[in-house]
């Protein structure tokens, strides 16, 4: 009986790194993204972002590139809002052989909420997205809503932890899409450059990632300059 029950055990074992060797969920991938936030008067700022995942470390076996760009209004310094556009390349070529690549446009709405209590910073934002995709077989549009939720805490003037959760749900049929963990150290360079690095959990509805996550933030106020030299 209990040979039986060990040769079941090991089947099964055996039977789920098959299945993760054929999603990619038995690699530690890369999760690598540069941001930039740009104020360019006293209500208006500029913002962009590029992202690339990668199933293998430390760039191997693409999973995703996809850039954006918005224009956010600040009504002050908690609470803003944006538009923005984001095109995407999907491959998923490491999981199904042989699949053509996913192609996206974006338009993104978004509010943006701040806030601090003593020297801990948090902030929520609220996401809706139009996602037009173009599959191998068909073209679709995908609305999404997603909501991220996220703590600074400062250990010094230059160390931080960082930490965030953002859940996804479609809205053409209201269901669970995807959501992201992470958690890492952070590094302010200065007033205008800080680095992140920790490690991301990337779920979906049938399968999830463990990935290294390297983010570079950059953030300028070119409105201030303007006004010294006016």
């Amino acid at each position: 009986m209990k040979s039986s029950l060990f040769l079941l055990f090991f089947v099964f074992i055996i039977q789920n790194q098959i299945s993760a060797q054929n999603t990619g969920e038995n690699k530690f991938g890369s999760w690598y993204e540069i941001t930039s936030s740009n104020r360019i008067s006293a209500k208006l700022s500029l913002s962009g972002s590029f992202t690339n995942w990668d199933y293998e470390l430390p760039v191997n076996n693409e999973h995703l590139l996809l850039g954006i760009v918005g224009l956010n209004y600040h009504f002050n310094k908690k609470v803003a809002v944006g538009i923005g556009y984001a095109f995407g390349d999907i491959d998923s070529t490491f999981e199904i052989n042989d699949i053509p690549h996913t192609i996206e446009n974006r338009i993104i709405e978004q509010l943006a909420i701040s806030h601090k209590l003593n020297t801990i910073g948090f902030s929520h934002r609220f996401r809706l997205e139009q996602r037009f995709l173009e599959y191998p077989s068909d073209n679709l549009l995908k609305h999404r809503i997603r909501y991220r939720f996220k703590v600074k805490i400062p250990l010094s003037n230059t160390l931080f932890i960082s930490t965030y959760d953002e859940i996804h749900f479609h809205l053409n049929e209201f269901e669970f899409q995807q959501n992201r963990a992470y958690l890492g150290l952070g590094f302010n360079l200065n007033e205008n450059i800080n680095f992140d690095l920790g490690y991301a959990r990337h779920s979906f509805k049938t399968k999830s990632f463990n990935r290294l996550s390297l983010q570079l933030n950059l953030k300028y106020d070119f409105s201030k300059k303007k006004d010294k030299v006016n």
